[in-house]
Parts: C-alpha cells; sequence; structure tokens
C-alpha cells in the first residue's frame, strides 16, 4: 500500500476477510486506516505489539485524550465514544478504572460463574428439546441469540421480561455509526437503555435478591464504591457483554465447525478437546475484529512510524490472532491447538472480567449440542450464510440439519 492507508471495511459482510488484514500486517507494525465513523486511524497489527500495547499506558481507553481534530469528525455523526453507556470501565484508565475493576470483581467471582453450570446445562437442553431432528433449525434464533441473554440474566437477577425487551436495544448499540441516520439510531437505543435499567436498580434497591445487580446496588448504597451513574452504566455494561458478545461467539463458533466439517467429526469423536476447541474458535473468529478503541495519550514510534498524540489507534484483535509469527498456520483451525494466547478477551487491564463465563457458555454449547446431535451438518452454503451488519462480527443466522438424536444424549 504506497501510502500507508488502508480503507477499514464494513469487515463484517465477508465471509473471509483475515487475506485483507494478512495485507495490512505485512505492510507494517501499524498502518494507517481509514473508518466509515471517525476517519484516519491507525492499525496495529502483529500480535507482540497488539499484547504489549493493549497493557501500555501510553494509550488510552478515555475518549478525552482524542485529539481536536478527532473529536471533530466524530461529532459530524452525532457520535461519541463512550456516549452509549457512560462512566464505566471500558472507557476510563486507571486509577479510576482499578476502582471499578475491583468493586466488580468482587461480586462477578468464580463462585457465581460455577454455580451457573446445571443451570446453563438445563437451558441448553431446554431450549434444544424441541427441535425436530428431520427439519433445520436455525442455530442463531433457537440457541445463540437466547442462550447468552438467559444466561446474563440469571446472573444478574433479571426476569424474562427485562431479557425480552432489553436484547433488541442492546443489540442496536452495536450498529456501526457510519452516518447521521445510523448514530440517530444508536442514540435512541441507548436512551431507552438508560431508563430501563435505571429504573431496574430502584427495583433491586426496593426488592433486593441474591443476583448480581443486587449486589452492585449495596456496593452504592452502603459501601458508596460506585456512582449513581456508574452503577447504572456498569449494569448495562454486564448485560451487553454478556448477551451479545457471547451470542455472536457462539454463531461465529458453530459456523466454523459448519465450514471445516473434518474438525466437527474430530470434537465428536474426542469430546476432551472441547476446552482447546473454544479457544481455537475464538481465536480464528473474535467478534472483536477490528481491534480494541484506544487513543495515543503520547507520541508513539513503532519501527519508522510515529503514532501522534491524540490519534485513533485500533490496538489489532483478528490480524494478531491470525500472525504466523506467533500461531504456527494460523489460517487452519486445530481444534486441539495448545499454545493459544489469543486475544479474544483483550489483554492487560481490560481483559475481559466475563472471560471465565463465555468460555463455560461456549462449552455447553459445543458438548451439549454434539453429544445429541453427532450428524449436525450445514443446511446451506457456509459462504451463504449472512452476517450481522454491526460492530460485533457474527452471523445473522445459521441453517443446520441436526440429523438423528444420539441414543446416549440425556
Amino acid at each position: 500500500m504506497s501510502d500507508r492507508v488502508a480503507r477499514a471495511r464494513t469487515l463484517n459482510q465477508y465471509l473471509d476477510p483475515y487475506p485483507y488484514f494478512g495485507r495490512l500486517r505485512e505492510a507494517g507494525r501499524v498502518v494507517r486506516i481509514r473508518t466509515a465513523f471517525a476517519g484516519e486511524g491507525w492499525l496495529v497489527t502483529r500480535h507482540e505489539d497488539a499484547q504489549s500495547l493493549a497493557k501500555d499506558p501510553r494509550l488510552s481507553v478515555d475518549v478525552r485524550r482524542a485529539g481536536p481534530e478527532l473529536r471533530c469528525r466524530m461529532d459530524e455523526f452525532g457520535f461519541r465514544f463512550g456516549d452509549c453507556l457512560p462512566e464505566t470501565m471500558l472507557i476510563m484508565d486507571p486509577p479510576a478504572h482499578t476502582r471499578l475493576r475491583r468493586t466488580v470483581a468482587k461480586e462477578f467471582t468464580p463462585r457465581r460463574v460455577a454455580g451457573l453450570a446445571s443451570y446453563i446445562e438445563d437451558t441448553v437442553d431446554k431450549l434444544l428439546d424441541p427441535l425436530p431432528p428431520d427439519e433445520p433449525a436455525d442455530l442463531v434464533t433457537v440457541l445463540a441469540e437466547p442462550l447468552p441473554t438467559m444466561v446474563i440474566c440469571r446472573l444478574l437477577g433479571l426476569g424474562e421480561q427485562d431479557a425480552t425487551y432489553l436484547r433488541p436495544l442492546v443489540s442496536a448499540l452495536t450498529e456501526l455509526p457510519v452516518d447521521p441516520e445510523a448514530a440517530a439510531r444508536v442514540a435512541e437505543a441507548r436512551d431507552a437503555v438508560w431508563t430501563y435499567l435505571s429504573h431496574l436498580v430502584e427495583e433491586k434497591r426496593r426488592t433486593p435478591d441474591d443476583g448480581l445487580l443486587s449486589a452492585l446496588v449495596r456496593a452504592h448504597d452502603d459501601e458508596g464504591r460506585l456512582t449513581d451513574t456508574e452503577l447504572t452504566s456498569m449494569a448495562g455494561v454486564l448485560f451487553a457483554g454478556g448477551a451479545e458478545t457471547t451470542t455472536q461467539m457462539i454463531g461465529s463458533g458453530l459456523l466454523l465447525l459448519m465450514r471445516h466439517p473434518e474438525q466437527l467429526a474430530r470434537l465428536v469423536d474426542s469430546p476432551e478437546l472441547v476446552p482447546s476447541a473454544v479457544d481455537e474458535l475464538l481465536r480464528f473468529e473474535s467478534p472483536v475484529t477490528l481491534g480494541l478503541i484506544r487513543f495515543a495519550a503520547e507520541d508513539i514510534t513503532l519501527d519508522d512510524v510515529t503514532i501522534p498524540r491524540g490519534d485513533l489507534v485500533f490496538v489489532g484483535v483478528a490480524t494478531a490472532n491470525h500472525d504466523p509469527r506467533r500461531f504456527p498456520d494460523p489460517e487452519h483451525l486445530d481444534v486441539a491447538r495448545r499454545d493459544n494466547p489469543h486475544l479474544a478477551f483483550g489483554h492487560g487491564p481490560h481483559y475481559c472480567l466475563g472471560a471465565p463465563l463465555a468460555r463455560l457458555e461456549l462449552q455447553v454449547v459445543l458438548s451439549g449440542l454434539l453429544r445429541r446431535y453427532p450428524r449436525l451438518e450445514p443446511a446451506c452454503r457456509p459462504a451463504d450464510v449472512p452476517w450481522r451488519p454491526s460492530a460485533l462480527r457474527g452471523p445473522a443466522s445459521l441453517p443446520v440439519r441436526l440429523g438423528p438424536r444420539a441414543a446416549t444424549a440425556r
């Protein structure tokens, strides 16, 4: 690329964007890209650099670190990073980020996650039981979308009606703000989510339970560890991360196995590979495709390229996860891959708090589905599967033929 500027396409519409990322990766450790929603920025392309810069304090998640020109470009679409849910860990640097993360981690414990295992297993069975084995089924509609929403509601202490209302709104928040109309839709969804979550917080204050949201309300009311805005935003972040991101992980993971039937057969024959398979699916097809959004808090130089202070930076996820310098034969899906330090959950201080829960859900889905339907196969060409027009990469639908149910399935 002669001018070292590449256009960051709406990658979700492509079945395989990784050759494009490969060309960017070979063009340099960091390349100039042009986005539809914020003008030009930088993409860190290689795994070693991405892993290092994800924890480098010279890169900030705070939009106030953005330069004036960048903020003007975002204002053109009425869109600002962090507007969707203000005062969250996602847009805070230490020490504010550290305080919030510790507060949530104190309540979002491994014990809480482990306690959800039987519920997830029962829910997977409940969602799969009604499906006729001799008719096509859309695994996005019947499994990937409802399961994460039901699980995060269980964790938070929310009801089915809350999930029904919030799910489409949170999905709308991930729409790419590529024009003023799209930005307006995001803003409308943001306002509706904020109003509803504020009411839920008041409800949990009046009638607390043993869910995570009630625990966070107590952290606010009894200990003063959260402000009003932080409390409401945290509820939104937990719901969005638990529902929307995991939905895309499940859909993309199952599609990958449809595209690689030899790896699907390997999992059926060797179910003990499910844990390593989950991480390999996450490496190969992460919902966060382009990268982790950061702002240069000072000039940063890689080789002969200097990223100026205030510029937009994407710490590459998909390109780093396919870097042959770190992953042998990265374009080969290997469900038994062991050395797999992928960046699907980020890295450093902002590493995803919900990673253990997401892994657990993916493991239960793979184990339950393949144990029950070992002859699962796609009902259309994988190349014909539509992708969501979203900031998070994932299939919009996934038609499959389940095949006969295994006699040993419960």
